[in-house]
């Protein structure tokens, strides 16, 4: 999940990025179109296939209604001659009135039919076969290919020739033997039910396609339009939403940095309270030595003092001033401590610190908030290893998980427990491993423990940013990554709480927090 919110983050944030998501809208978009337009072309087929399908029932039906009859007879003209390829007993009969009448057989009357219906109407049909007793009927390369497909199939065909001249379609289906069709078939070695040719049927196409055209500059300005405002609309919410998470970092670095100066002046109240004590008590001992020093110049002025008494104040004196010194001494090293860890908190410029030093610096900035608790913090560091980094990152980390572990894992440290501190080194990393036996986290608070403004404590004090800053000063400024694993305990059992996992590089390079 996180790796897909960082995904959409630099979508949001790169312009750049965006043409992938119009060119996906227009790849979806071309795909629509085509796709319509292949409709538009299966419709066009299924129309002209509708009305070829008509014509060739028609011619059908009308020659078995002629072969159901054995033919029917028609007067001998110039343009009903006999038929030459008609071999039957009465092919030519004379009426009583004398006139001669010729037998029309079903081939010879799709013959007429085709010829009357191209002379009357925009059609051609053509009787074919792969083995025509009549010349006429031999099939053209379209027909003599379809008729090849008939001998495994009998699906009817239908096909847009000529395209680049005068579009034609062409609709062409199978004629099956009737058991009424032996009588001139059957010397040709036919049996009913097999296929012996078929009708084809030609008309223009240009006004079926002429319709289909005039849609399809339909379908493309529809779709122009859809893309041009799905474009406009993407481009303009995409820049709504870039303006909105801009504006949401801006938000969100302020709060942190607020959460950071909050830390930090968390830190100086501690360290105040802290120096307080050993000034104090190096400012009592100063003064209690300014009155054993002012009581030695009395017995110095003195006409008679003993050398007890003398030795009595200048031990005093000695007395005091150790332990002036020493306390001065002790506060010296809080100061040096509480600048090194200040300085590192409010810069993520890079130095060369010792890691061993570095946790011990922030561990003793939170001994004010820790001393009145009975929570335990041990940590196991080898010393001497020395890194180059944002010290102060790494401080403010540790600062974060110690702070939290007392609110949360302890309840504000009124509940005992331990917190350990481990870091070792694997390879060219650094790993700090950080646990509590504290109250743990549920399921959903581990989900979402990296969240900013994610809290329990929402009116508690809880700002919800302590984890976030860490994961970010983690990933983004170490360079490295943290994991967190927890086991819910409500009686502080050793061996459950929290466990953050921290993995960086020994040697790494600032850089700036932004938000996730």
């Amino acid at each position: 999940m996180k790796s897909l919110a960082h995904g959409f983050d630099v979508f949001i944030r790169r312009r750049s990025l965006w043409w992938l998501l119009i060119l996906f809208w227009a790849l979806v978009t071309a795909a629509s179109y085509l796709w319509r337009l292949d409709e538009l072309e299966d419709h066009a087929h299924a129309m002209a296939s509708q009305r070829g399908r008509l014509v060739f029932e028609m011619v059908e039906i009308t020659r078995l209604w002629a072969s159901q009859h054995g033919g029917v007879y028609a007067p001998v003209t110039a343009t009903t001659p006999p038929n030459p390829y008609l071999d039957v007993p009465e092919k030519v009969i004379e009426s009583p009135s004398g006139r001669q009448l010729t037998k029309i057989n079903p081939a010879y009357m799709t013959r007429q039919l085709g010829e009357l219906i191209a002379r009357e109407r925009d059609l051609r049909i053509h009787l074919t076969s792969l083995k025509p007793i009549n010349p006429g009927n031999m099939p053209d390369a379209w027909e003599r290919e379809t008729l090849t497909q008939f001998e495994s199939s009998r699906r009817e065909r239908i096909s847009i020739v000529d395209a680049e001249t005068t579009a034609m379609f062409r609709y062409m289906a199978p004629l099956e033997v009737k058991a009424s069709c032996m009588a001139c078939h059957a010397k040709q070695g036919y049996q009913v039910g097999d296929v012996r040719g078929g009708i084809s049927v030609t008309f223009p196409a240009a006004y079926v396609l002429d319709i289909i055209n005039a849609q399809k500059r339909g379908y493309l300005v529809i779709h122009l339009v859809a893309f041009g405002l799905m474009a406009a609309l993407g481009w303009s919410s995409l820049s709504l939403i870039r303006s909105h998470v801009l504006a949401l970092e801006a938000t969100r670095g302020e709060l942190v940095e607020s959460e950071k100066m909050a830390s930090l002046g968390r830190m100086v109240a501690g360290f105040a309270h802290e120096v307080n004590t050993p000034v104090g008590v190096a400012v009592g001992a100063v003064s209690q030595a300014r009155e054993a020093s002012a009581e030695l110049g009395r017995l110095i002025a003195r006409e008679e003092v003993t050398e007890e008494e003398l030795h009595a104040q200048l031990a005093l004196l000695d007395e005091t001033s150790q332990l002036a010194l020493a306390n001065l001494k002790r506060a010296a090293g809080m100061v040096h401590s509480f600048k090194r860890t200040a300085v590192d908190q409010t810069s993520e410029a890079a130095r060369d610190f010792d890691l061993a030093e570095l946790i011990d610096d922030v561990v003793k900035s939170l001994h004010n908030a820790f001393k009145s608790t009975p929570v335990r913090i041990t940590v196991d560091c080898p010393p001497g290893l020395k890194l180059y980094g944002a010290a102060g990152a790494l401080e403010q980390i540790l600062n974060n998980l110690l702070n939290n572990s007392r609110m949360h894992a302890f309840a504000d440290g009124t509940q005992a427990g331990a917190i350990r501190i481990q870091a070792h080194t694997e390879h060219d990393n650094v790993v700090i491993d950080y646990s509590d036996n504290g109250a743990g986290m549920d399921e959903e608070s581990l989900t979402h423990a990296f969240e900013p403004f994610y809290t329990t404590r929402r009116g508690s004090g809880g700002s919800g940013l302590g984890l976030y800053i860490v994961y970010n000063l983690a990933t983004r400024v170490l360079g490295g990554t943290i994991n967190a694993t927890s086991s819910t305990n409500a009686t502080s059992m050793p061996g459950q709480g929290c466990r953050f996992i921290i993995t960086f590089p020994r040697h790494s390079m600032p850089g700036k927090v932004t938000s996730a």
